[in-house]
């Protein structure tokens, strides 16, 4: 949550100087972070982990008193003038926070790679940026670029964001990676990985532009390198064709093989899932993660309450991968056996605002974000959604650095259809409960009649049917309110609810005898 003296503040950039020895654990060095005052400031405040020692904090060569508690440092400099740039520099060196379950629970993973190497791995999504170097560590504010200078052991490599500087000997036995990126980019995104690897590169061409793609891997893996790069290929293919541009076109889309899963860190995904394909025979984790370079760091949210755009999203664009790949019953399918039964209900997939990252987590806003799109397609149609999503990815938004929110989606889709859908966002994106469906059953003399109506107030999805007639089997699409509507069927049968698995919906029924 942005404190006021945060949000007086606007990040440009982060010029990042670390030594990170595996043998003690520990990182060290300094962070330049130039920034802008938007207004009064009482005082600069940055996140930054108690686990660090801080030595030194200047702002503009100028040394100036700090205090550094709750995993804040606050530095006592309320002389700062209005729309200029500073640059603060603090000087910091620990034993950073341990991943015990990266990268769901991050921090650095000190790892070996089988040829007993350090292999360095950095996982903060979840905690935050701070866990690792000194932030704002907030969505909404996104620096315009990043410098990111790693210094290792020989002979481990660094992969990190945007494009190779340089690689310097700085003292001996020790190496300096610089990366840098122009791009804006999220706080957790910022990134590297350390390890004795072998870089695997190529370049291709997507939609017509050219496209440089690295793979930082390990020398006893670089066996399937090469083919993964194939399939990245491809689904770089697909997504440029569904959703626009590789966004990161001047740099490269880059992986690199790390001791945990995976996550979407712009332009160097971290990749952990050790060539393992579906029974479609592609890799699941590579291509979510790519997905994310269009939902996630291209687009992103500048609320937590609105990660759901990240990972539904995504979540969604597997979906209309397979069924563009095997048709139409391998997208049913896809909902059917791989997400509706994995939605835990745990909270809204929206919460309030100014959420914080753990509590837009869990699976809600990937498998029930996934399933809106899905019910939204059933609402408008393929084609429509289709236009909707290109258009809120690339229309100009109302906050910098193309962020979105919720609000900003569901207003695209009222201006794409002149309908108003807001009877279905309410109940699927800012309540924890699937709307409830009532249905009555009353045996006449000669048919059975059903009774179905809505129970959440002013909800209106239709809902297909399929059921046994005296003359054969009927499919049907029933316009439901909270009224009432009535189906007679073949006597002493039942209805089959929603066929296709369009709705989420939970049933509530009962039976009268005549």
């Amino acid at each position: 949550v942005l404190s006021e003296n945060q949000a007086a503040y606007d990040v440009r950039h982060y010029d990042i100087h670390l030594k990170v020895d595996p043998e003690l654990k520990m990182i060290s060095g300094f962070v330049d972070i130039t920034f802008n005052v938007l207004s009064n400031i009482g005082g600069l405040e940055i996140d930054l982990v108690n686990d660090f020692n801080v030595s030194v904090t200047e702002i503009d060569g100028l040394s100036y008193p700090f205090q550094h508690k709750n995993n804040k440092l606050f530095i006592d400099a309320s002389n700062l003038s209005k729309e200029r740039l500073y640059t603060a520099r603090i000087v910091y060196k620990g034993k950073p926070p341990i991943a015990e379950k990266p990268p769901w629970s991050g921090g650095f993973t000190w790892a070996k790679s089988d040829d007993g190497y350090p292999w360095v791995a950095v996982s903060c999504q979840t905690n935050g940026a701070y866990i690792w170097y000194p932030c704002k560590e907030h969505p909404s504010d996104e620096p315009d670029s990043a410098d990111i200078r790693i210094t290792v052991p020989e002979p481990l490599s660094v992969a990190a964001n945007g494009l190779l500087q340089s690689v310097n000997v700085t003292e001996p036995y020790w190496q300096t990676w610089h990366w840098k990126t122009r791009y804006n980019i999220n706080t957790y995104n910022i990134n590297f990985t350390a390890g004795h690897f072998d870089l695997v590169d190529r370049t291709t061409s997507i939609l017509d532009n050219s496209l440089k793609m690295e793979f930082y891997v390990l020398k006893e893996n670089s066996y399937g390198a090469n083919a993964l790069l194939d399939q990245a290929e491809k689904h770089l293919s697909f997504y440029s064709r569904t959703f626009g541009p590789y966004p990161w076109i001047e740099e490269k889309f880059g992986l690199v093989q790390t001791p945990y899963w995976g996550m979407e860190h712009q332009t160097i995904n971290a990749y952990g899932n050790n060539y393992k394909n579906t029974d479609q025979g592609y890799d699941f984790l590579m291509f979510h993660e790519m997905g994310h370079e269009w939902w996630g760091n291209y687009l992103s949210a500048s609320d937590w309450a609105d990660f759901w755009i990240h990972e539904g999203f995504v979540v969604y664009a597997e979906a209309i991968y397979l069924e563009e790949q095997f048709g139409s019953d391998a997208y049913h399918a896809f909902f059917k056996h791989r997400m509706k039964d994995k939605i835990p209900l745990a909270h809204p997939i929206v919460p309030h605002r100014n959420a914080t990252m753990k509590e837009s987590s869990g699976l809600d806003p990937y498998n029930k974000g996934a399933y809106v799109l899905h019910m939204l397609r059933y609402l408008i149609g393929g084609d429509t959604l289709a236009a909707i999503l290109r258009e809120f990815i690339s229309m100009e938004k109302r906050l910098p650095h193309n962020q979105a929110t919720t609000q900003d989606f569901i207003d695209l889709v009222h201006s794409y259809t002149n309908v108003d859908f807001n009877w279905f966002f309410k109940v699927y994106l800012y309540e924890t409960n699937l709307p409830v469906l009532n249905k009555k059953i009353n045996q006449g003399s000669n048919h059975t009649f059903v009774e179905f109506n809505w129970e959440n107030p002013g909800f209106k999805m239709p809902l297909e049917i399929k059921y046994s007639t005296n003359t054969g089997i009927r499919m049907k699409k029933l316009s439901l309110t909270n009224n009432p509507t009535t189906v007679p069927i073949a006597q002493h049968s039942d209805v089959k609810i929603d066929p296709t698995n369009w709705i989420l919906l939970t049933v509530s029924g009962s039976q009268q005898d005549p």
